[in-house]
């Protein structure tokens, strides 16, 4: 099943398609009744066995269409858990899991709603209850500034709900967890520390010398006891939201004194460069290793390409239009860059009002942490994307 951004944006393979007994095209995902519609000719033609997720904005989608087949959980809001962070960290926090400390924001105009997130404490983070990418994600500091960022709460398109959390800011090293799983065991197990916590991207607190936005991976052998760890939370997650045999991606806190905080988790690949990272973790392509789980619950042998791996999102300096920057060709010629993927093209506009303003991927290789760190540093040196702003444009 298709949706229309899918169609006009992912480059579907149609000669591929054709070969699946029914290709099904849908305006979007959340549209209740064509995924009847769906689901009413699945069950006239035999029905179906399961329904697999690949992306954020399919989850509900998939879940709905599972629930209308019978084929998924008995329990009917298992899938709306691994999108709705509110449902999702009540389940969690149940596991004995220490989860961000949290509240409901139904109705962020209500009288009460401005007292109820002050009882929090500061400082607070306010987003979408079924967000992603730190979109429309807003940090409050205090008291004063916490009405206005209610008051003038806007979400992105193509979030439709305007439902809230608000949540106590967590310090310290924010981390992802990308697996694989057949039941209990993950087939395969990365975790990553992102270079810079994803908010601070949103408040515009980098430097166009580091390789902020980006994330690399923590080798088990180096972090064996964080490992086993993030393991025994990622299994009580598992079980909470009733996952077996999918793909997660995992977002959680690592507080200064090494207490782990969940943040929240989803049942898809993660999105940006962390697909690139996976494939060169792998071996080879992360899609194919999910075609082979679900299959065979197994996948082929790994072979990293290298003991280091991560990527670095490269982002100029200031909001603008695109006025030079590197092709993929030149981004592979650079010694350590192992894949190279290009968003964005001169001429096009950035607003870098959110860290999921996508203009170029490197995915990078090294075989020491710090041949990884001079390595990263170097290639945003390097490989420059320049922007000019526009009159009026603020600065950033």
């Amino acid at each position: 099943m298709l949706d229309d951004y899918d169609v006009e944006h992912s480059a579907p393979d149609w000669d591929l398609l054709g070969k699946a007994a029914q290709v099904y095209r849908v305006r979007e995902f959340d549209s209740t009744d064509e995924v009847a519609a769906v689901a009413a000719d699945l069950a006239l033609s035999g029905g179906a066995d399961r329904v697999l997720s690949f992306t954020e904005f399919s989850q509900f989608g998939a879940g709905y269409l599972a629930v209308l087949l019978g084929i998924g959980p008995a329990d009917p809001l298992a899938h709306v858990a691994a999108r709705d962070k509110r449902l999702m960290k009540a389940r969690i926090a149940a596991t004995g899991v220490r989860t961000t400390t949290w509240m409901s924001l139904p109705d962020p105009l209500a009288a009460d709603a401005v007292g109820a997130a002050e009882r929090l404490g500061f400082p607070l983070v306010i987003k979408p209850a079924t967000g992603f990418g730190t979109h429309s994600t807003v940090r409050v500091d205090g008291p004063g500034m916490l009405a206005a960022a209610l008051g003038d709460f806007t979400t992105r398109a193509p979030l439709k709900s305007r439902q809230l959390i608000a949540e106590r800011f967590v310090p310290g090293r924010e981390l992802h967890v990308d697996a694989l799983w057949n039941g209990d065991e993950p087939l395969y197990f990365v975790i990553s520390v992102y270079h810079a916590p994803r908010l601070s991207l949103v408040e515009g607190k980098w430097s166009g010398d580091e390789p902020v936005d980006g994330s690399r991976t923590l080798d088990p052998d180096d972090h064996p006891d964080l490992h086993a760890r993030v393991l025994e939370m990622h299994r009580r997650v598992n079980r909470a939201l009733g996952v077996h045999r999918e793909a997660t991606h995992l977002e959680l806190f690592e507080r200064p004194d090494g207490e782990l905080i969940f943040s929240e988790v989803a049942t898809r690949l993660g999105g940006g460069w962390i697909g690139g990272v996976l494939s060169e973790y792998l071996g080879y392509d992360v899609h194919r290793a999910l075609a082979h789980a679900l299959v065979h619950g197994e996948i082929p042998p790994t072979r990293p390409a290298h003991r280091h791996l991560g990527a670095v999102h490269l982002r100029p300096d200031r909001p603008g239009i695109i006025t030079s920057m590197p092709t993929e060709a030149q981004m592979r010629q650079v010694d350590g860059v192992l894949h190279a993927q290009v968003l964005r093209s001169p001429g096009d506009h950035v607003d870098l009002t959110h860290p999921s303003d996508w203009c170029a991927f490197v995915v990078l290789g090294a075989d020491s942490a710090a041949a990884y760190d001079a390595l990263a540093r170097r290639v945003v040196g390097e490989l420059r994307i320049e922007t000019e702003q526009q009159r009026g444009e603020p600065q950033c």
